[in-house]
């Protein structure tokens, strides 16, 4: 690895993380990454995961008087660096958040606020204008639906599937 490699942490196993995320090969047990043992988190898989961490971060959000808010969106930012790349949904489900920038480890803390910030703005924006009387929630949950149709269609189409959160944060979810 040459020494500009080395300061830009760039490659993952000896090869460019940009190549994993360009190529791929079509195989039996689903879309595998050349030169990398991954497979495509199955979306439903993805998706229980979330669902169940959201009913996590509402639960912390009700138990938590007064600092239940701040705790949930904490949680949501954080939840994916919490057991070695695994939130407690993905836990459940099987699968785990990986960095691509650093030789497949873990996701870490940087890398889980900056793929989960997007979520954790939906509930920022219900704080912010969630008061106003049927304008304010409505305007929320039509936001919220469109950010979670709009990465799930980045997910499904996606031959990786890498939402718009992982490209931010050069990270994968596989199955563990």
């Amino acid at each position: 690895m040459s020494t500009e490699e080395e300061k830009s942490g760039t490659k993952t196993n000896g090869k460019d993380a940009n190549a994993y995320m360009e190529e791929v090969e079509y195989g039996r047990e689903g879309i595998v990454y050349l030169d990398s043992p991954y497979t495509k988190a199955d979306i439903m898989e993805r998706y229980l995961a979330r669902v169940i961490d959201f009913i996590i971060a509402g639960a912390i959000y009700v138990l938590l008087r007064g600092v239940g808010p701040i705790a949930a969106i904490t949680y949501l930012l954080i939840s994916d660096a919490l057991f070695q790349g695994q939130s407690p949904g993905k836990r459940i489900v099987g699968m785990k958040v990986i960095s691509l920038d650093r030789e497949d480890a873990a996701c870490d803390f940087k890398e889980s606020i900056l793929r989960n910030a997007v979520f954790a703005l939906i509930i920022v924006a219900y704080f912010l204008i969630g008061w106003i009387p049927y304008l304010g929630p409505l305007v929320v949950f039509i936001a919220g639906i469109t950010v979670l149709f709009t990465e799930a269609a980045i997910v499904y189409n996606d031959r990786k599937g890498v939402r718009f959160g992982d490209r931010i944060a050069r990270t994968m979810v596989i199955k563990a």
